[in-house]
C-alpha cells in the first residue's frame, strides 16, 4: 500500500475529520457571533512556555480566530494546549487583544463552513481546523507561508522556520498545493492512529467471542455471536451528527481495494509521482475513465457495505437519537477518534470493561492501512490566515502568533500535554503507558497497527471534494443499502456523482486547461 495523505478531513473523515472529529455540539451551523476577548488566564501565563521573541517589532490590535468548536470548554481536549499558547502569546503582548469565534455544529457542516467562507472571503483573521481537504486548500485565497519558512522564526533558534516542525515537516506536506504552503500546524511526533474501534469486553464475554478479530472473516463471526446474543454488533450512523463515521469505513474499504487506479493516476497532470494522489490527478483520473462507479474495487466496496450493513445498529439509516449505545452498555463495537477518548474516559456509566482494537484487513494475512495519520507522525491543529487578514494589515500580527504556536518550544509542552504525549514511532505501548494496563488497552487501537508506510490510498470522496460534498456519496450508499436502488442504479448513480463533483473542481481551477487533458 502506497504512503497518501493525511487523513483529511476525517472525520471524516475525515467528515476526519478526522477527523475531526470531535463530537458535535449540535446540529446545524449558524454563523459565529464574535465572543468576548479571551484574556490570558494565570494557569496558561503560568504553564506554558515563555518564548521570547528576538524581533523587536512591536504588535498590537485585535486578532479574531476561528476555532475548531470552542477549544476553552475542556482541559482534558487535545485542543486544549493550543489555547494555552495562544494566550501565552497573547499575554507577552499587552498590546494585542485575542478573540474566538468559534465553529460549531456537525464535523461535515464545519468544513463545509470553512470551504463557503473561504470562497466568500468572510472567514476570522486566522482559522483553526483539523484534517484539511483540498475543499479547504486555495493558493488563490490563503496566505503562501513558504517564504516564511525559509526564513528564521523569531521565537526559535534554528535557522530557518521549516527546521522547527519535526519529522522533516510531515506536518506541511499535505497541506502544500503546487508548491505554496497554506496552512501550518502543531505535530503529533508519534506513530499514533487518529481511528480505532472501542470494545465492550462484557457483551463479548456474553457472546462467546473468545478473541479480538484478527481477520476480517473472524470479525463478521464476532459479530453473528454478538447478534445471536441479543446485543447490536456495530454502531455505523450513516447521517446526521456522527454520519462521518459512515464516511470513513467507506474510504478504509475502498482503500485496500484501489491500488491499481492510484498507480495509473499517480505523478500524472505535471504532479509529482510520489504515492500521493492530489485533486489534480483524482480529477484528470476520473475525466480519464480510471476511477470509474464500475472499477471492480467500487464495486467491492458498495457489496462489502451492504453485508456489513446487516450488524449495523438499528435505525443506521437515520440520525442517532440522543444518548451513547455503547456507554450504556447496548453495543460492542463502537469507532471513534482519540480526540473524543476523554469523553468515554470519564463516564461515570462505563462500568464495564473496555478497550480498543482496529478493524483487521480484507485480505486474510495483510495489515489493515490505517485513516487519519500522516504516516510517522501527523498534522493535528491547524492554522492559516485567509488572504483577507493581509488586506487588512494584519499578517504580522497573525503570522507572528503562528510562529510562535508552532516553535520548539511551544511544540515541546504541546506535545508533553496531549493524552498520549508524543513518543517516538516504533516504541511499545507498554513504554508508552507505563505501568497502567487499564490505559494500555483503551488506546492499543490507536498504536497498532503502526501508521507509518501503512495509509489508505486516499482516492475517495471525501479527500478529493471535501467532508461537505460526501454527504451527497452517502445518500447514495443509504438508498442501495435501504434497498430503494439496486447495484446497478446505485453504480449508475455514483458514476453521476463522481462526473459531477470532478466538472464542479475543474470550473473552480481554469489554470489546469482540463480541456487539452
Amino acid at each position: 500500500m502506497k504512503q497518501s495523505i493525511a487523513w483529511r478531513n476525517l472525520a471524516l473523515w475525515l467528515c476526519i475529520g478526522l477527523l475531526a472529529l470531535t463530537i458535535s455540539a449540535c446540529g446545524t451551523v449558524t454563523p459565529p457571533t464574535d465572543t468576548e476577548p479571551q484574556a490570558a488566564t494565570e494557569a496558561a501565563a503560568a504553564d506554558a512556555p515563555v518564548a521570547t521573541s528576538s524581533s523587536e517589532k512591536a504588535l498590537s490590535g485585535e486578532l479574531v480566530i476561528n476555532t475548531w468548536n470552542d477549544i476553552t470548554a475542556d482541559p482534558a481536549h487535545p485542543s486544549y494546549v493550543l489555547h494555552e499558547l495562544i494566550q501565552q502569546w497573547a499575554a507577552s503582548h499587552p498590546d494585542v487583544t485575542v478573540t474566538y469565534q468559534p465553529m460549531l455544529g456537525t464535523v461535515p457542516e464545519r468544513f463545509g463552513y470553512i470551504s463557503t467562507n473561504l470562497r466568500s472571503q468572510t472567514l476570522a483573521d486566522v482559522v483553526m481546523q483539523y484534517f484539511p481537504s483540498p475543499a479547504q486548500l486555495d493558493g488563490d485565497l490563503q496566505y503562501d507561508f513558504s517564504a516564511d519558512l525559509d526564513q528564521p522564526n523569531p521565537y526559535s533558534d534554528n535557522a530557518t522556520w521549516r527546521e522547527d516542525f519535526p519529522l522533516n515537516g510531515v506536518a506541511l506536506r499535505d497541506v502544500t498545493v503546487d508548491g505554496k504552503v497554506l496552512m501550518v500546524g502543531t505535530t503529533y511526533s508519534g506513530d499514533l492512529g487518529d481511528t480505532a474501534v472501542l470494545y465492550n469486553q462484557d457483551i463479548l464475554d456474553q457472546a462467546g467471542v473468545e478473541a479480538l478479530p484478527q481477520t476480517w472473516s473472524e470479525f463478521y463471526e464476532a459479530m453473528d455471536k454478538i447478534k445471536a446474543a441479543g446485543y447490536e454488533p456495530f454502531y455505523m450512523p450513516t447521517t446526521g451528527t456522527d454520519g462521518y463515521i459512515f464516511t470513513w469505513y467507506t474510504v478504509l474499504l475502498s482503500g485496500q481495494l484501489m491500488d491499481d487506479v492510484v498507480a495509473q493516476c499517480d505523478g500524472q497532470v505535471g504532479q509529482e509521482q510520489n504515492g500521493v494522489i492530489s485533486q489534480k490527478e483524482a480529477v484528470w483520473c476520473i475525466e480519464k475513465g480510471y476511477w470509474n462507479a464500475r472499477h471492480p474495487g467500487v464495486v467491492q466496496t458498495f457489496e462489502e457495505m451492504k453485508k456489513w450493513s446487516a450488524y449495523f445498529h438499528e435505525g443506521y439509516l437515520a440520525p442517532s437519537a440522543p444518548g451513547n449505545l455503547f456507554a450504556q452498555g447496548k453495543i460492542a463495537f463502537l469507532p471513534t477518534v482519540r480526540l473524543t477518548m476523554a469523553v468515554y474516559e470519564n463516564d461515570p456509566n462505563m462500568t464495564f470493561d473496555w478497550g480498543s482494537f482496529y478493524l483487521p484487513a480484507l485480505q486474510d494475512g495483510a495489515i489493515s492501512p490505517r485513516l487519519g495519520n500522516s504516516g510517522a507522525g501527523q498534522g493535528s491543529q491547524y492554522l492559516f490566515i485567509p488572504n483577507t487578514t493581509v488586506d487588512k494589515g494584519k499578517l504580522d500580527l497573525a503570522r507572528d502568533l503562528l510562529q510562535y504556536v508552532t516553535s520548539p518550544a511551544a511544540m515541546e509542552y504541546w506535545c508533553a500535554n496531549q493524552p498520549i504525549p508524543c513518543f517516538a514511532p516504533g516504541t511499545p505501548i507498554e513504554e508508552i503507558i507505563p505501568g497502567d494496563p487499564v490505559k494500555q488497552e483503551r488506546y492499543r487501537g490507536f498504536i497498532e497497527p503502526p501508521t507509518i508506510d501503512n495509509m489508505v490510498a486516499r482516492l475517495d470522496a471525501n479527500d478529493v471534494f471535501g467532508p461537505a460534498i460526501v454527504v451527497q456519496e452517502n445518500q447514495i450508499l443509504q438508498d442501495y443499502l435501504a434497498g430503494n436502488a439496486d447495484l446497478e442504479q446505485t453504480l449508475d448513480a455514483y458514476q453521476a456523482f463522481l462526473e459531477q463533483q470532478a466538472a464542479n473542481v475543474i470550473l473552480q481551477h481554469p489554470e489546469w486547461n482540463a480541456d487539452s487533458w
